[in-house]
């Protein structure tokens, strides 16, 4: 099955692309394949159970399986600005933009929840 043409809830080809950290919450990460879920006309519009018809339920899952990809593919504590644009694959000034915010330690390093809060809208879920 080509899970990438597919809903990623019930599996009905015809998908779009929804950005499960809303793009004007995180702009940075607009183009960060991670953040992208296909979802079938009926779970992505507004149908009641469509992402933007207010499926809350929807929404939480795909927030919380975005930051558990991120819990798993950060699995260092300590992560240099290079080893989370391995993870994210976004543009230099995208990945500045996400990182300018965060605390340095020893002037190269980012913590990895710091990142992990960042990329999800400034909190944690779950």
């Amino acid at each position: 099955m080509d899970y990438e043409n597919c809903c990623w809830v019930c599996g009905k080809y015809g998908v779009e692309y929804h950005h499960a950290i809303r793009r004007g919450s995180v702009k940075a990460l607009i183009h960060c394949k991670l953040n992208l879920y296909p979802l079938c006309p009926l779970h992505h519009r507004s149908s009641p159970q469509g992402i933007h018809g207010g499926n809350k339920e929807l929404d939480l899952k795909l927030k919380l399986d975005f930051q558990n990809k991120l819990e798993m593919l950060f699995d260092k504590e300590l992560l240099t600005a290079e080893e989370v644009n391995e993870v994210l694959k976004l543009s230099e000034r995208c990945l500045k933009s996400l990182l300018k915010t965060l605390k340095k330690e020893k002037g190269i390093y980012y913590h990895r929840l710091d990142v992990i809060k960042a990329c999800c809208g400034g909190k944690l879920y779950g």
